[in-house]
């Protein structure tokens, strides 16, 4: 029978989890909030460290501390880590994945990405534009999950499709951009290209505008990580795949739990997904009038947000009655069906967290004035109520 937390609590204290994570990257912001709100619910205290250890600070926290746990985030450990690190504290890895199985050794719990879902959604949504031509853009600076992700896209494309993947200097640098921007030249347009991080968009997209081509007409283009600082700071916005990095945390916890209740239970691991694509205006090439694609990104950044139909035909730079028309003709929805879609994909990414109450999500979806309307949009548009919704696609915390 393995020990349990009370073993290592005898004092009545709350009982304390280290977790060393770098706040510093988007992804983790998501990842460090479900940490929290999970071991809220267990009445664990997360004990964060603000900057990256050396395996001897490691031990002198563990035994400082005296933690039920810890929860470790990749980048925030050396590369190689051991258990002798941690004495017998139970220890749950999480990070985008199991790329390299010596880094875990095959001895700890982990709560790890599956790096394919991810890709297969950014696939589905550059197929749908009809391109002439893929690339894929990695940053050679950080090749590990990079590359990966470039294998997945190449093996995941339709049969036959033209392909090519960046293989010049990082593009953050100069050299990079220069290499970056020629190379950009001779892909057959319109090329739909999916970037390794969000980080590299800003780099990518000053090298486009060197090599005279249009990021979302010419180079749609797709992110990963969704990092909002990033896509929405760029013009065109950048669209990105939003993966479940909220759900990691929940299962790290889930893990430790497990961990503690039998210390002699063979390493799991838990797999978290992508929630699909936040669109915007750097996949809309397939509108082929500029009016349109300047009222569906206007659709996207700001349905959740009140948006009226009135204020995408302003955005448009024409009447109501003539922006109707040109949607109907070049995205064959009405405005207001358009601006509903992106509210009933925002609802859905909510639901997917079972922290947030059912209750608060029309607030954050734009139906603020008349929550009720979003649950008959919602059952109109999925065939469910928003509480089965919940129930069928979010597994259940145990």
């Amino acid at each position: 029978m393995g020990r349990t937390s009370a073993t290592r609590r005898t004092d009545g204290e709350q009982g304390v989890v280290i977790l060393f994570a770098k706040p510093a990257y988007a992804s983790n912001h998501d990842r460090i909030n479900g940490i929290y709100a999970a071991a809220i619910e267990r009445g664990w205290q997360i004990l964060q460290m603000p900057e990256v250890p050396s395996r001897r600070t490691v031990a002198a926290f563990v035994r400082m501390w005296r933690p039920l746990g810890c929860i470790v985030e990749q980048s925030a450990m050396p590369r190689k880590i051991v258990p002798s690190m941690f004495g017998d504290t139970p220890v749950v890895l999480t990070g985008r994945g199991d790329r390299d199985a010596s880094w875990f050794d095959g001895r700890f719990d982990c709560s790890f990405q599956n790096v394919r879902d991810p890709v297969e959604h950014a696939v589905k949504e550059l197929v749908s534009l009809n391109p002439a031509s893929f690339a894929y853009v990695d940053d050679p600076a950080h090749p590990v999950w990079g590359v990966e992700r470039g294998r997945i896209f190449a093996d995941v494309l339709p049969a036959g499709a033209a392909f090519a993947a960046y293989g010049g200097p990082s593009p953050m640098c100069a050299n990079g951009h220069r290499a970056l921007a020629e190379w950009l030249k001779h892909r057959p347009l319109p090329c739909a290209c999916l970037l390794a991080a969000d980080h590299i968009a800003p780099a990518f997209y000053t090298a486009a505008r060197s090599a005279g081509l249009r990021v979302g007409t010419d180079l749609p283009v797709i992110g990963f990580d969704n990092d909002k600082h990033v896509c929405l700071s760029l013009s065109p916005r950048l669209s990105s795949v939003k993966i479940d990095f909220f759900r990691s945390g929940v299962d790290a916890v889930r893990l430790l739990e497990r961990r503690l209740a039998d210390r002699d239970a063979p390493p799991r691991i838990a797999r978290y997904n992508a929630l699909g694509v936040e669109r915007r205006a750097s996949t809309l090439r397939n509108f082929a009038d500029r009016r349109v694609r300047k009222g569906m990104s206007v659709v996207e950044d700001r349905a959740c947000a009140g948006l009226a139909v009135g204020e995408v035909a302003a955005a448009m730079g024409c009447c109501v009655r003539l922006a109707e028309k040109l949607f109907r003709r070049h995205a064959d929805v009405s405005i207001l069906e358009a601006i509903r879609r992106v509210r009933i994909e925002k609802a859905m990414s909510l639901l997917r967290n079972r922290y947030i109450a059912i209750d608060a999500i029309p607030f954050r979806c734009g139906y603020a004035r008349s929550p009720a309307c979003l649950k008959t949009h919602f059952k109109k548009a999925t065939g469910l109520t928003m509480r089965e919704w919940r129930k069928r696609h979010v597994a259940p915390d145990g």
